[in-house]
Protein backbone atom coordinates (compact mmCIF):
# COMPACT_ATOMS: atom_id res chain seq x y z
CA UNK A 1 0.00 0.00 0.00
CA UNK A 2 3.26 2.13 0.99
CA UNK A 3 4.64 1.61 -2.59
CA UNK A 4 1.31 2.44 -4.31
CA UNK A 5 0.55 5.60 -2.66
CA UNK A 6 4.10 7.05 -2.97
CA UNK A 7 3.69 6.20 -6.76
CA UNK A 8 0.57 8.38 -6.62
CA UNK A 9 2.03 10.98 -5.06
CA UNK A 10 5.00 10.75 -7.83
CA UNK A 11 2.03 11.10 -10.11
CA UNK A 12 0.21 13.79 -9.03
CA UNK A 13 3.28 15.61 -8.56
CA UNK A 14 3.93 15.60 -11.91
CA UNK A 15 0.76 15.17 -13.76
CA UNK A 16 -1.86 15.94 -11.18
CA UNK A 17 -3.55 19.04 -10.36
CA UNK A 18 -4.65 20.09 -6.80
CA UNK A 19 -6.85 22.93 -6.77
CA UNK A 20 -7.84 24.48 -3.22
CA UNK A 21 -9.16 27.92 -3.58
CA UNK A 22 -11.95 30.09 -3.38
CA UNK A 23 -13.91 32.25 -5.78
CA UNK A 24 -17.25 33.50 -6.41
CA UNK A 25 -20.12 32.55 -8.22
CA UNK A 26 -23.72 33.60 -8.94
CA UNK A 27 -26.49 31.00 -8.39
CA UNK A 28 -29.24 30.97 -10.20
CA UNK A 29 -32.18 32.77 -8.50
CA UNK A 30 -29.03 35.18 -6.36
CA UNK A 31 -28.91 38.65 -7.11
CA UNK A 32 -25.17 38.68 -6.30
CA UNK A 33 -21.65 36.19 -6.60
CA UNK A 34 -20.92 34.56 -3.10
CA UNK A 35 -17.64 32.94 -2.45
CA UNK A 36 -17.48 28.81 -2.12
CA UNK A 37 -14.35 26.87 -2.12
CA UNK A 38 -12.71 24.79 -5.01
CA UNK A 39 -10.94 21.68 -3.15
CA UNK A 40 -9.96 19.25 -6.24
CA UNK A 41 -7.30 16.50 -7.51
CA UNK A 42 -7.42 15.66 -10.74
CA UNK A 43 -5.07 13.96 -13.32
CA UNK A 44 -5.23 14.19 -17.45
CA UNK A 45 -3.35 12.05 -19.43
CA UNK A 46 -4.01 9.87 -22.95
CA UNK A 47 -3.56 6.99 -21.24
CA UNK A 48 -6.34 5.08 -20.19
CA UNK A 49 -5.27 2.62 -17.67
CA UNK A 50 -2.99 4.90 -15.84
CA UNK A 51 -6.20 7.11 -14.86
CA UNK A 52 -8.14 3.75 -14.25
CA UNK A 53 -5.62 2.49 -11.70
CA UNK A 54 -5.50 5.57 -10.13
CA UNK A 55 -9.47 5.34 -10.00
CA UNK A 56 -9.35 1.58 -8.29
CA UNK A 57 -6.30 2.86 -5.93
CA UNK A 58 -8.68 5.84 -4.51
CA UNK A 59 -11.90 4.16 -4.66
CA UNK A 60 -13.52 7.53 -5.25
CA UNK A 61 -13.64 10.22 -7.86
CA UNK A 62 -14.69 10.34 -11.22
CA UNK A 63 -13.36 9.19 -14.73
CA UNK A 64 -14.26 11.24 -17.56
CA UNK A 65 -13.27 11.20 -21.68
CA UNK A 66 -11.91 14.95 -23.07
CA UNK A 67 -12.23 14.08 -26.43
CA UNK A 68 -9.16 15.48 -28.86
CA UNK A 69 -10.03 18.94 -29.86
CA UNK A 70 -8.68 20.02 -33.48
CA UNK A 71 -4.72 20.83 -32.36
CA UNK A 72 -4.81 17.88 -30.36
CA UNK A 73 -3.39 14.10 -31.88
CA UNK A 74 -5.34 12.10 -28.60
CA UNK A 75 -8.38 12.19 -26.81
CA UNK A 76 -7.43 12.36 -22.85
CA UNK A 77 -9.25 10.74 -20.00
CA UNK A 78 -9.49 12.64 -16.70
CA UNK A 79 -9.62 11.75 -12.90
CA UNK A 80 -11.19 14.09 -10.73
CA UNK A 81 -12.19 13.50 -7.12
CA UNK A 82 -13.55 16.68 -4.97
CA UNK A 83 -14.32 18.18 -1.54
CA UNK A 84 -14.11 14.83 1.29
CA UNK A 85 -13.47 12.44 -1.02
CA UNK A 86 -10.19 14.71 -2.31
CA UNK A 87 -9.55 15.19 1.45
CA UNK A 88 -8.59 10.87 2.06
CA UNK A 89 -6.31 11.12 -0.99
CA UNK A 90 -4.41 13.85 0.10
CA UNK A 91 -4.36 12.19 3.46
CA UNK A 92 -3.00 9.22 1.59
CA UNK A 93 -0.38 10.88 -0.75
CA UNK A 94 0.89 13.69 1.66
CA UNK A 95 4.18 11.92 3.36
CA UNK A 96 5.41 10.67 0.08
CA UNK A 97 4.81 14.57 -2.17
CA UNK A 98 7.25 17.31 -2.93
CA UNK A 99 5.82 19.58 -5.37
CA UNK A 100 2.16 19.80 -4.54
CA UNK A 101 2.74 19.16 -0.62
CA UNK A 102 1.51 22.37 0.19
CA UNK A 103 -2.12 22.44 -1.39
CA UNK A 104 -2.50 18.80 -0.40
CA UNK A 105 -1.73 19.96 3.52
CA UNK A 106 -4.35 22.90 2.77
CA UNK A 107 -6.81 20.28 1.90
CA UNK A 108 -6.61 18.40 4.75
CA UNK A 109 -6.38 21.87 6.97
CA UNK A 110 -9.59 22.69 5.68
CA UNK A 111 -11.48 19.84 7.34
CA UNK A 112 -9.39 19.33 10.28
CA UNK A 113 -10.95 22.81 11.16
CA UNK A 114 -13.72 22.72 9.76
CA UNK A 115 -14.65 19.23 11.91
CA UNK A 116 -13.25 20.69 14.82
CA UNK A 117 -15.83 23.29 14.58
CA UNK A 118 -18.39 20.95 13.95
CA UNK A 119 -17.70 19.05 17.10
CA UNK A 120 -17.16 21.94 18.96
CA UNK A 121 -20.69 23.00 18.42
CA UNK A 122 -22.47 19.35 19.05
CA UNK A 123 -24.53 18.95 21.60
CA UNK A 124 -23.71 16.29 24.06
Amino acid sequence: MKEIDAYLAGLFDGEGCVSYTRRPQLRKGKPKAYLFWVIRMEVNMIDKPTIEFIHKSFGCGTINLRPKMEHQNYDQYRWRSTHRDALQCAKRIVPYSITKKEKLQQIIKHYEVKDRKTLGNAKP
